[in-house]
């Protein structure tokens, strides 16, 4: 089978009402905080500019306020459509993505009760479909909003098609209308959070979708039958008595069919225990909770297609398109295509990684797809409400700034160190034209990258797919690796290259605390020594399954350091039978681990009979464990067979000491400069190599 024909369905143009997509492939919304006083930035255009140029069939953008600022879930960095004012900004994004033949739809939205306020912005009331009492509330992390009245409803329906003529105005190519999540159309949908009992209350289905339903009437009698109409919904509600059901959300799809909806986009929405299903790759994480429902999910694929059936059966009630995302990829895209289960196939996080993905797929380069490894460091720059970043595309946001140009001069580049910090430093290097010597000591590219796969991939994470990438792009753009070497000074002092870069990573930090070398001491360094040595016999997933027969561990094991590797070291021997103790300096334990997985990882943790202990003062290693200082002055011995310290690296500049002056420019980059995480290492390695 050829390329092409192998992603025939995925590739083929298809219509949206009228409108005709290149492919199949929807990039769909997603905040990015690029917005600058809630309206379209040259960041944001230059973001969804690069999706276009990178043949993605249909782009929607991120959420947007039809009101302001209590219709906005971010007042400071919430996109917003409520007054023309905003309409010749809007129309630059449009037409940046214009420029790349790309339709584009921006999606409409009111957040309700879902507001969250900022002061100094003027009157920021919460309005809700039903006013609910504290008590009533899925949880104390949710608030309740003043309950709304018919002609405040029948306002709101005029607030909208407002919103949706100026974006006509401006240029968009149609909208999406957003009845998911927990946003305002869904709480009228949605039997828990409507318990009115009015012409818009929970008595039926066609009451419940009359505010959606009418909200699509009025935007297509103001904008034309033909301007598309795109909308969303929660297929079901879980971890909600009362919330949404399938059975409910498939009488729902053929309502909004018949209002003039154009196509249905399925997701959704998760409470409590299913807090996570935003990600789907870590419902699972760190192991599947007793209390879950799931038969109406495909977990098959640890959270890729999962949403999959629930569009499938939505599907057949309707004649309209339908799609979802939730980790879907071309491969699985194009079966699902194929097997006639969706019409089109959302991608979001994939894009991020990688924005020319669709191109790439059309010209059968799979393998230069940069894979986004599911870490989720995105969506946690996002929930602190920072503009979006991605651990594996260091240029997300920065599209301009870190365009790849060709080098002036062609340069003799020495990069030492192979990890994620010198792989992405030779990859960017290589594609300017410079010529790139990378040395790495160890007989595998991937540095701590490997060691990361063995404690977390396969469950969550795809770090072998970044490892893997990486030596595909240094192998097809010629650069020459030396492994086994760890970067001879004499030699650079003899040949002299015009560029080095040390990326060498740091070295371990030991405790200088009575006791540090007893025998049930096992150190971070020597422990990942050992680890690298069993890695050049055994793969990571053979040495992974293997730990769980037999490692060279106690039975009952203390960790000092509760930061990210602590945390995940924990995850790690406690599936091995391990009774653990994380014990912690900082005021708080996972600093680095994504909050998606924290509140999971430390709840399970605490389920396993895990002790986790913050604020606390190392004092000395005895015969019997750790004998630490807690922040409350209480002075306690945690009983140990094994002690291993996790504690950040730090910084190794020997061999930039050695080397000064032999040089015209000399690096450091990745943990050997400054103790960082993958993502900083990523970012810092494309930075420099862009620059020299």
């Amino acid at each position: 089978m050829t390329d092409s024909a192998k992603f025939e369905k995925l590739m083929e143009p298809g219509y949206i009402g009228r409108l005709r997509t290149r492919n199949r492939i929807i990039k769909t919304a997603a905040g990015t905080g690029y917005a600058e006083n809630g309206l379209p930035s040259e960041r944001m255009n230059a973001f969804y500019g690069s999706l276009a140029k990178g043949g993605v069939g249909l782009i929607i953008v991120e959420n947007c306020g039809v009101e302001w600022p209590r219709g906005t879930h971010s007042v400071k960095t919430g996109l917003r459509f409520h007054d023309d004012h905003c309409i010749p900004y809007h129309s630059k994004l449009a037409e940046e993505v214009h420029r790349h033949d790309c339709p584009i739809f921006i999606q409409l939205m009111h957040a309700g009760p879902w507001l969250v306020k900022q002061e100094g912005v003027g009157p920021q009331e919460r309005v809700a479909v039903s006013a609910l009492s504290p008590e009533e509330l899925p949880s104390d992390a949710w608030v309740t909003g003043k309950e709304l009245t018919v002609p405040e409803i029948e306002g709101l329906i005029d607030i909208f098609a407002r919103a949706a003529v100026r974006a006509q105005k401006a240029g968009y190519d149609g909208v999406e209308i957003n009845g998911s999540y927990y946003h305002l159309v869904n709480g009228f949908l949605s039997r828990f959070w409507n318990r009115r009992q009015d012409a818009y209350g929970c008595g039926s289905l066609e009451n419940r979708a009359r505010f959606y339903v009418e909200v699509i009437r009025e935007v297509k009698r103001r904008c034309g039958k033909d301007y598309p109409v795109a909308t969303n919904i929660n297929a079901i509600e879980y971890g909600l008595k009362n919330g949404t059901t399938l059975a409910e959300s498939r009488g729902f799809a053929p309502l909004l069919q018949d209002a003039g909806a154009d196509l249905i986009q399925v997701r959704i929405a998760g409470y409590g225990e299913y807090g996570s299903l935003l990600l789907p790759e870590h419902l699972l994480y760190p192991e599947p909770l007793k209390s879950f429902t799931l038969e109406d999910l495909d977990v098959s694929r640890k959270g890729k297609g999962i949403l999959v059936p629930l569009a499938a059966a939505i599907k057949q009630g309707v004649t309209v398109p339908v799609a979802c995302a939730g980790r879907l990829d071309p491969e699985l895209g194009e079966e699902i295509l194929r097997q006639g289960k969706l019409d089109f196939i959302g991608m979001s996080r994939r894009l991020v990684a990688d924005s020319e993905l669709p191109n790439k797929v059309a010209a059968g380069r799979l393998e230069d797809i940069a894979p986004c490894a599911g870490c989720g460091y995105c969506v946690s720059t996002r929930r602190d409400d920072q503009p979006q970043k991605c651990r594996m595309n260091a240029a997300v946001g920065q599209e301009r700034e870190y365009e790849i140009k060709p080098a002036g001069k062609k340069k003799k580049v020495w990069i030492v160190g192979g990890g994620p910090a010198g792989m992405e430093a030779a990859r960017v290097a290589a594609l300017r034209g410079h010529e790139v010597i990378l040395y790495e000591k160890e007989p595998n590219l991937g540095g701590s990258m490997t060691l990361a796969a063995l404690v977390k991939d396969f469950e969550s994470e795809s770090i072998l797919d970044m490892v893997a990438y990486f030596k595909t792009q240094l192998t097809k753009l010629h650069v020459t690796v030396l492994l086994g070497k760890g970067g001879d000074p004499a030699a650079i002092k003899e040949i002299r290259p015009d560029v080095v870069i040390l990326a060498t990573g740091g070295v371990s930090s030991v405790p200088e605390i009575a006791g540090i070398h007893h025998r049930k001491v096992v150190e971070s360094g020597r422990l990942h020594h050992t680890v690298r040595t069993a890695l050049r016999f055994l793969g990571p997933e053979t040495l992974r399954q293997l730990t769980k027969w037999w490692m060279p561990i106690g039975k009952s094991v203390v960790i000092m350091g509760g930061a990210l590797a602590g945390c995940q070291l924990a995850e790690f021997l406690v599936k091995r039978g391990r009774r653990v103790a994380i014990v912690e300096m900082a005021e708080t334990l996972g600093e680095g681990l994504p909050d998606n997985t924290s509140f999971r990882l430390f709840r399970w943790l605490k389920q396993k009979g895990a002790t986790m202990v913050a604020g606390v003062k190392y004092d000395e290693i005895t015969d019997q464990g750790l004998v630490i200082t807690t922040k409350d002055g209480k002075r306690e011995t945690l009983e140990a067979d094994t002690i291993i310290t996790a504690l950040p690296l730090l910084p190794d500049d020997g061999l930039f000491r050695t080397l000064d002056g032999q040089a015209a420019e000399i690096y450091q980059i990745g943990d050997c400069r400054e103790f960082g995480l993958m993502h900083d290492a990523i970012a810092e390695g494309s930075r420099i190599a862009r620059n020299i």
